[in-house]
């Protein structure tokens, strides 16, 4: 395997766990919104903070991807 399939392999691999993470917290901002006001307001901001951040990545790394796949010079 070529140093640029390795690389793309791993981008691969990144986003699918980046696509797990949105979803397990896509799915805990939904149990969340059914809590008890006072407990789901800190929580609900640490969460969509973090989804946030992985969407962010998610962003990075596709950026990465074309690169890795057009060959930046």
């Amino acid at each position: 395997m070529s140093e640029r399939q390795s690389i793309l392999e791993k981008i691969s691999i990144a986003k699918r766990d980046i696509t797990e993470a949105e979803v397990e917290l896509e799915n805990a901002i939904g149990k969340i919104q059914v809590s008890p006001r006072a407990e789901k307001t800190t929580i609900t901001k640490v969460v969509g903070d973090s989804l946030s951040k992985v969407r962010a990545a998610r962003a990075n790394l596709e950026e990465l991807e074309r690169f890795v796949k057009i060959g930046v010079k």
